[in-house]
Order: C-alpha cells, then structure tokens, then sequence
C-alpha cells in the first residue's frame, strides 16, 4: 500500500513538474533576454525526485515479490542513498537559495505575478518534497523491520490430495478404507491407476457373479 501511495505521488509530481517548467518558460520570455539565463534548477530537481520515486516504487514491487535478507538489504541500502541525495538537493536548492531575489535580479522588477507565483510553486514543491523523504523514510523502516524479523523466500506451493482422484466410478463412495488400501497398492506397484482399474473390474465382476447368482436362486424357488 505505501508503494502504491508513492507510485500514484510519483507520476503526480512528474506531471507537475512538467507543468511548472511549461509556466517557467512561459512567464520568463516576457522579460528581456539576458547573457546569463536563469536556470530554474527547483524545477529540474522535482522532476528528479518524481522520477526517482517512480523507479524506488517499482524496484520496491520487484522486492515484495522475490523477498530475501539479501535483496532487503540492497534494498534499503539503495533507498539510504537517494534519501540522502533528496535531502542534499532541498537543502541546497530549496532552503539555501533565495528564488525571490534570483528573480528580482534578473528581471530588474521586484514583487512581479511572475514572481509570486514561482514563489509559491516553490513553496509547494518543497513541501511535497518534504513529504516524500518522509514516505521514504517510512519504507525503510518498514524494511529494516521485514529484515530484523527474518525475511523468508515465498516459495511455499500448495500441497494438493490427489488421493480422492483414484476412487473408480463403479466403487461405491462408502465403502472404507479405499483410499488407504489403493495408497498402499501404489506403492507396491508403482502405479495408481492399474490399480484402481483392476479393483473396479473385480468389484463389477463381483457384483455380476451375484446378480447372476440371486437370479439361478430365484429361478429354483420358482421350480
């Protein structure tokens, strides 16, 4: 469940990312060009972290899957270093860059909509951000738990009785102890079924060989 919530917040902030650099560019041609563009690196770095999280989601699905201590561990040693690596970019690029100024510089305006608004998707994008570390964390801890406790490969297969399979048509259903009596044979013979077929030709012999005698009996009655 939680890797689905990741999947579903994944795609979400690659559409968003995708969406905010359209606006970027879009606002930003209305000012004059300068030498040195400004590059709007808050946008590149959430659409990393969107496309990121969509991989880390994937490769967790993969995981629950053909679960094994070793692959857990890869795999919370592979999460360890993108969280790392998401909270160096927000700090870097979130918290010790100051968009307001960049963007009164390089426009030569102050407190423009343009402005504003890249303000306030910044604001945005550094929370969902925040809340991605911390989803993230969540997985690795729910990790670090299926580790602690002894994760076991799910190769275990039903076991199917395939002794009610053998019983003939022509042998009645109450008669006991034929499943025992023909596991029995199978083991002597090797095969199942002969032998479930030479049972079912000596019942039905037997029940003519009866029929036959209760008619010749009756018959003699009768004379």
């Amino acid at each position: 469940m939680v890797n689905l919530m990741m999947l579903v917040l994944g795609a979400g902030i690659i559409v968003y990312s995708l969406w905010l650099e359209k606006k970027w560019d879009h606002g930003i041609a209305k000012f004059p060009h300068r030498s040195s563009p400004l590059t709007p690196w808050f946008i590149f770095v959430f659409l990393g972290v969107g496309i990121v999280v969509c991989l880390s989601t994937v490769g967790g699905h993969i995981i629950a899957h053909c679960i094994s201590s070793s692959t857990l561990f890869l795999y919370i040693v592979a999460v360890c270093c993108l969280l790392f690596l998401e909270a160096t970019m927000l700090v870097a690029i979130f918290f010790k860059m100051d968009w307001g100024k960049k963007i009164s510089a390089y426009t030569g305006e102050e407190n423009t909509y343009f402005e504003m608004v890249i303000l306030i998707n910044v604001k945005i994008s550094r929370a969902i951000t925040i809340l991605i570390l911390v989803a993230q964390s969540s997985v690795v801890i729910l990790a670090a738990i299926l580790l602690a406790a002894g994760a076991e490969p799910r190769t275990h297969f039903l076991e199917v009785d395939t002794s009610i399979f053998i019983q003939s048509f022509l042998v009645p259903t109450e008669s006991p102890g034929f499943a025992e009596i023909s596991g029995q044979a199978c083991r002597r013979c090797g095969t199942s079924l002969s032998l479930g077929g030479g049972t079912a030709r000596r019942s039905f012999l037997s029940r003519i060989k009866s029929l036959l005698g209760r008619r010749f009996q009756r018959a003699n009655t009768v004379y």
